[in-house]
């Protein structure tokens, strides 16, 4: 049987999470093991090593393509789309965390990209539900509309490159959220690269980027982020929420995030392969 080398690029909190399961879930472990890591970073590359008790090598993006047969982003939107390019021109299998930075490709230059390969590219589903269900209804053309509200604490979307020319969120007495974005897919990736991959995913399993509604909203008080979905179509209405922890070592990634990338890893290498 054939075992997998992986290479993960970006050895944050995701990173360390998804290295620690291929170090410790014995049925991944017949099929794939960490071989390299990469992170601009390369002190915060040998954290990672350390936390799991591993000593691999640290190497470019490059090398970790040329090398590895399945490539981990887990980085920064700002690489993901050239690490998917690099990693399926090269005819590897690639699981993209940062899917927002995807959306920089033009829509049919990716799926031709796609086409051209025998690799693979994983998106995960992310800290959403509903995604297989949207999937299903590619089968017929009566998708109408995706509409996308996500609501986040304040905190969640300090640093987001909307705010260089729009005023930060100031709560009046008694507002409790306020309505900061409204766009597509596509504005809202560039607005809050780090804060709404789940606007990429639907996009790309839906109606595309410049077809697919997004608002962003503030909330006032520290809590969970919400993403409340609505699909609509010949097929019915599709109505998701859900209410994210964050993650514990990354207020920006919901929890639920990091166990989809899990969850689309293990899928990748088992047998039994549930859902759409």
């Amino acid at each position: 049987m054939r075992k997998f080398k992986v290479g993960i690029i970006g050895c944050g909190a995701i990173g360390t999470a998804l290295a620690r399961v291929l170090i410790r879930d014995r049925k991944l472990s017949f099929r794939a093991v960490l071989s390299a890591v990469s992170d601009k970073d390369p002190k915060q590359a040998e954290k990672l090593l350390a936390r799991i008790g591993k000593k691999l090598p640290v190497v470019s993006i490059p090398a970790i393509v040329k090398h590895c047969d399945f490539i981990i982003e887990a980085a920064h939107p700002g690489i993901s789309s050239s690490v998917a390019s690099l990693a399926l021109k090269n005819n590897k299998y690639v699981l993209i965390m940062s899917v927002g930075g995807l959306l920089k490709f033009p829509f049919n230059r990716l799926k031709a990209l796609i086409a051209k390969t025998s690799g693979r590219l994983y998106c995960p589903s992310g800290a959403i539900a509903g995604v297989d269900a949207l999937l299903a209804t590619q089968t017929t053309k009566g998708l109408r509309r995706v509409r996308l509200k996500t609501t986040k604490p304040l905190r969640a979307l300090k640093g987001a490159p909307y705010f260089e020319k729009h005023p930060f969120p100031v709560f009046k007495s008694g507002e409790e959220k306020k309505l900061i974005f409204r766009g597509n897919a596509l504005q809202a990736s560039r607005a809050f690269p780090q804060n709404i991959n789940v606007a990429a995913i639907l996009s790309l399993a839906g109606l595309g980027p410049q077809k697919t509604e997004v608002e962003i909203w503030a909330a006032q008080i520290a809590g969970t982020n919400r993403h409340e979905i609505c699909i609509e179509g010949d097929f019915g209405t599709i109505r998701t929420t859900t209410d994210n922890f964050p993650a514990p070592d990354n207020p920006k990634t919901s929890y639920l995030a990091i166990l989809s990338a899990e969850a689309t890893l293990r899928k990748a290498f088992t047998t039994l392969r549930l859902g759409t």
